[in-house]
């Protein structure tokens, strides 16, 4: 059975994102709690090779056993 893997906060299927954008994520626990409150700056690519590998779990692309990925957001390009 297929279902849909939206991510939680875009609102949008892994398939969707773009290989050239850079997203900003958050590194969480598999109890969903923050890790560290640095962002991560990770391109579209890359999250769809984790997703590949890895999966989902509540709407976060599964980083290893313990940790997951939550995108938050497209990094915005500074205007020159």
């Amino acid at each position: 059975m297929l279902f849909s893997k939206k991510l939680n906060i875009l609102q949008m299927e892994v398939k969707d994102l773009k290989d050239d954008e850079v997203y900003i994520c958050i590194l969480k626990n598999k109890k969903g709690k923050t890790i560290d409150d640095d962002e991560i700056e990770i391109t579209g690519k890359e999250l769809k090779y984790l997703f590949e590998m890895q999966g989902m779990k509540s709407g976060m692309i599964r980083y290893s056993n313990e940790h997951f990925y939550e995108v938050m957001r497209k990094k915005e390009e500074a205007p020159i």
